[in-house]
């Protein structure tokens, strides 16, 4: 794996890498996780830090200073990616500040319409001025009533103990509402485009070195000996050395090669499957088209696939590093012996 870069491994198999998370990104979710913990109240810890910080005060508005710890330095630094994943839901509204909690659309009325001009608006007024018997009422107050349209949309829920936040981020299917450190490190991490051919690097009972080895054939980060080359590493013999005949590179071993072909033309056999295809970019569409022949099927042409691409490169480095010589035959004979281990492991 030492080809591929650390930041392309750290994605989500889904985009096309392997799954790591880098130590940065859970440090990110997990700051993130304390700041909702702070918000959500209810534990010691959380009683404690407010009544030390914030005290009187709004956490929203509270700005880090010197007689701050680090720890709570970190949680007001969380405060806008915070404010993107959460929203309130209102039983009353007296839990709620009118102002300065970001209740409106994620938004607090403080952003929307900045500071108030009359000081009795800055003491401490709660969402209870406009929520009355179970209704908003925005009309009600002077600074709320041209925001009926994004007051309305607050969820109201007299059944509640009182008024509470949400865990709801972007694009996150409705749920129970409570925190998912899932959601959270997806919030903090960068986004790349779905890779289609993940399916068939990551299927399901698939021994471990045969996933990372279409990992880095579909790369393009196997060391053949044209890429070695490349590296300005000394090869005495570019050639093929399966067949002795073509030089050496990733489309040549695995699909042009005498022997390879051979042993794709037997596993095209099994499977029903016939392709013209010369890369295993040509041969996946064939499979993903043919995968309405049943999970079963999509799953073993998977496995075919992969098992198939790793005895080829086995075979390949046997021949360099051990001088040893496996004949077709052989070479079938233990894909076989692996593809009925997977299926039935």
């Amino acid at each position: 794996m030492h080809a591929i870069s650390w930041e392309q491994l750290c994605r989500p198999r889904k985009e096309g890498c392997v799954g790591l998370r880098p130590l940065l990104e859970i440090r990110e979710a997990s700051a993130l996780k304390l700041a909702w913990r702070f918000i959500s109240g209810g534990s010691l810890w959380a009683d404690w830090m407010h009544i030390r910080y914030v005290k009187q005060g709004n956490f929203w508005t509270c700005s880090p200073d010197n007689n701050h710890s680090v720890t709570f330095k970190t949680v007001l630094r969380h405060k806008g990616v915070l404010k993107s994943a959460i929203r309130r839901t209102m039983k009353d509204g007296s839990g709620t500040d009118l102002w300065r909690d970001p209740w409106i659309d994620r938004r607090s009325l403080l952003d929307i319409r900045g500071s108030p001009t009359h000081m009795e608006d800055r003491r401490g007024l709660t969402c209870s001025r406009i929520l009355r018997d179970g209704e908003w009422r925005p009309e009600s107050y002077r600074y709320t009533e041209e925001l009926g349209g994004f007051i309305m949309s607050t969820v109201i829920d007299p059944a509640l103990p009182a008024d509470r936040w949400i865990w709801e981020p972007p694009g996150a299917s409705s749920g129970s509402g409570e925190f998912q450190f899932r959601s959270c490190y997806n919030l903090i991490r960068n986004t790349f485009p779905l890779s289609s051919d993940y399916e068939f690097v990551w299927c399901k009972g698939l021994a471990r070195k045969m996933q990372l080895c279409v990992y880095k054939l579909l790369l393009g980060r196997l060391l053949t000996r044209d890429r070695l080359s490349s590296f300005g590493v000394p090869v005495p013999d570019p050639k093929c050395v399966l067949c002795c005949l073509e030089p050496e590179s990733i489309k040549h071993i695995f699909f042009e090669c005498t022997l390879a072909w051979q042993i794709w033309l037997e596993q095209s056999r099994v499977l029903g499957l016939y392709t013209s295809g010369k890369y295993i970019g040509d041969i996946i569409p064939v499979i993903r088209d043919s995968r309405g022949r049943g999970q079963d099927w999509f799953r073993t042409a998977r496995i075919r696939l992969a098992a198939s691409v790793w005895h080829v490169w086995r075979e390949r480095n046997r021949r360099i590093f051990e001088g040893l010589v496996t004949p077709p035959v052989g070479i079938l004979h233990n894909i076989e012996f692996d593809v009925n281990a997977m299926e039935n492991g």
